[in-house]
């Protein structure tokens, strides 16, 4: 089915909040094999509401509109709705009924008409969720299906995988197989990547290889679209298996849902290495990325943050001579840094992390983004300086990805080079 997805909200089109409730349904509807072809945002107003809505019908089979649902003034989609397509708004028994009984559960009472505002929905409006609190509703109209979703985006995602996408489902038994699959890289800049992926020939009218930034990464995507399940499977298994020997060693996660952490913790559980980490210009930014992981605490037991030159000495060990001869932000006070986390943690491995992130603090020896990154494991010791490009923010994510990286490389390649190519 062809369809069009419009979000409502004046907090969207100022840019007060990031609009990826659209990008969620986007991707949901294109892996159910439904072709999405415009997404519009548009402020809260009745004319605009009612023009996009009505364009949208011409050229749809199907609409999900987004937002506006609420109980405040600002949420104004179901009286636009009534207004655009002729239809009074009744009320809704059964929703009242949730409200009263939610009511009760909570001893508290709801103003009258922020309850009126929730109970009148567009005449022949059906609700999806019968049993909750967030009204979302279907409408046919001129047998086009409109949807009308919260803009909350966890009512908005409840709404869709529930109740949206099996009505589609239904209604478009036809629909070709889509396949999807994403690999995360790091240390390959974008064009080296697009040439291999073209020089690769694995593209054609059936498997679609794309690529996107998501900084430090890049995603490298394949989308195989057939009407047989079993060729779109056993294309997507082989346009993977050539992405992977193409891009093996750079290759840091697969899917959605994989991090590059994450990869790094199965290695880690895999070896039955504990790991320490020292950290001193990302302030911690690296044992956040690590407990993001769910059951990080199999493989992953302290981050230090050793901010200032006393800290190092005292968590550390790191000598006074050492920081007087050669500063904080240099080889030997990353490797006094990593073997001081490994021998007072007493872990297999360690992380150590020292430099400068910006905007100040940078000397034409050692200009921003000199970062100097140390690992431990097994009986080496090893350290590197990097020169990262980018703002604060980038530096030290960078700092962070290529540490991991730096570490997965050796658990899993033996490797003692990191991975990290400047890409400017």
């Amino acid at each position: 089915m062809i369809g069009e997805i419009i979000a409502i909200g004046d907090e969207l089109i100022s840019g007060r909040v990031v609009n990826t409730t659209s990008s969620f349904v986007a991707s949901r509807l294109f892996s159910a094999g439904h072709t999405v072809r415009r997404i519009t945002v548009i402020g809260d107003e009745p004319e605009i509401i009612k023009d996009a809505l009505l364009d949208a019908i011409k050229r749809n089979q199907f609409v999900i509109i987004s937002g506006g649902l609420g109980p405040t003034s600002d949420d104004i989609t179901n009286e636009s709705v009534s207004m655009a397509l002729g239809l009074p708004l009744e009320k809704n028994h059964q929703i009242e009924k949730q409200i009263r009984e939610m009511e009760e559960h909570l001893g508290e009472t709801t103003p009258d008409q922020f309850r009126r505002k929730l109970t009148m929905l567009p005449q022949g409006a059906r609700v999806l969720n019968p049993e909750g609190h967030a009204a979302g509703y279907e409408l046919l109209y001129h047998d086009v299906h409109l949807f009308f979703l919260p803009g909350v985006p966890e009512q908005l995602r409840e709404h869709l995988v529930k109740r949206v996408l099996p009505r589609l489902n239904d209604l478009d038994k036809d629909r070709p197989y889509v396949l999807q699959k994403v690999f995360k890289l790091f240390g390959l800049p974008e064009i080296e990547i697009n040439t291999r992926l073209e020089e690769m020939g694995v593209s054609n009218s059936r498997v679609k290889l794309g690529y996107y930034p998501v900084f430090p990464e890049v995603h490298v995507s394949i989308t195989v679209i057939e009407d047989s399940q079993e060729e779109a499977k056993r294309l997507l298994d082989y346009a993977s298996s050539a992405i992977r020997n193409e891009f093996e060693h750079f290759i840091v996660a697969e899917d959605e849902q994989g991090s590059l952490a994450a990869t790094l913790g199965e290695l880690l559980k895999l070896k039955g290495y504990m790991l320490a980490a020292a950290e001193s210009c990302t302030g911690g930014l690296l044992g956040g990325t690590l407990t993001s992981v769910a059951g990080s605490s199999e493989w992953f037991d302290r981050s230090m943050v050793t901010y200032s030159n006393r800290a190092k000495m005292e968590l550390l060990g790191v000598s006074k001579a050492t920081l007087a001869a050669h500063g904080a932000v240099s080889s030997q006070t990353a490797l006094e840094m990593v073997t001081g986390a490994r021998a007072r943690s007493g872990c297999q491995a360690a992380i150590a992390i020292t430099g400068i992130a910006g905007p100040g603090g940078g000397t034409p020896e050692k200009p921003v983004g000199t970062v100097y990154i140390s690992i431990s494991v097994d009986d080496n010791n090893l350290v590197h300086r990097f020169l990262f490009p980018g703002d604060r923010n980038e530096v030290r994510r960078l700092t962070v990805e290529t540490a991991l990286d730096w570490l997965r490389r050796y658990l899993k390649y033996g490797s003692l080079l990191p991975g990290y190519k400047p890409v400017h």
